[in-house]
């Protein structure tokens, strides 16, 4: 992830998309997940999220992952791409 600290890539798709997560520059919110599309980073974050790790992706672009919120509880995710 351009202008980050460290990156992780966790799952990969048919079509090449990777999901993974990164520690930003400023250290204001680690890790955030990404999306690697065609060259094309998307961050994943869920709202009020503190941590975000997105484990993997399959075929039709759902990723899933987890994230833990401002209280310190940790949740599971379903992301779906909108076509």
């Amino acid at each position: 992830m351009p202008g980050s600290t460290s990156t992780a890539a966790f799952g990969i798709n048919a079509s090449g998309q990777i999901v993974g997560s990164y520690v930003d520059a400023d250290g204001t919110k680690i890790p955030h997940g990404f999306l690697l599309d065609n060259g094309s980073y998307t961050t994943l974050d869920p709202p009020g999220s503190t941590f975000t790790w997105a484990h993997g992706i399959n075929d039709f672009g759902q990723i899933v992952g987890m994230y833990q919120d401002a209280g310190g509880t940790f949740h599971g995710f379903l992301a779906t791409p909108v076509p």
